[in-house]
């Protein structure tokens, strides 16, 4: 099953203010990265290197930064293009959802994800064939 995998969630796992939920993450990541192909984006390749070096504590070293950014980048990674921009616009529109939420899930969409994994999005909610799962809220 391929499943895409939201920026908050890597950033759950590097976050060291949380210790619990930075355990609970990496066990799930772990467990999904084992049983799903993997997608994200470059929105999410962005944000993440955005979060590591501006405000997850400890702060992650430009070396660390650069480890993080390539072994993501060994996952299905979905480029954004103009058509995708475009795209996520009339899904905002259409979804009333927020513009970078709807970035993520034209994303989803586009690379034939069956399951979006994110904190921001409603649990439970369908759009077209693609799943919104908040695996905080599911049982540890």
């Amino acid at each position: 099953m391929r499943a895409f995998i939201d920026t908050n969630l890597w950033a759950y796992r590097l976050d060291g203010r949380e210790p619990e939920k930075s355990r609970r993450i990496a066990s799930w990541l772990a467990e999904i990265t084992r049983s799903h192909e993997v997608v994200i984006s470059t929105q999410v390749l962005i944000e993440l290197r955005s979060v590591a070096s501006r405000k997850l504590q400890p702060p992650l070293s430009h070396q660390q930064i650069t480890a993080l950014l390539e072994a993501l980048s060994g996952f299905d990674v979905v480029g954004t293009d103009a058509n995708l921009v475009l795209d996520a616009h009339q899904l905002a529109i259409k979804e009333t959802i927020s513009w970078f939420d709807a970035l993520i899930v034209e994303a989803a969409i586009r690379s034939r994800c069956e399951v979006l994994f994110s904190e921001d999005l409603s649990h439970g909610r369908k759009i077209g064939h693609l799943e919104l799962i908040n695996p905080l809220l599911e049982s540890p």
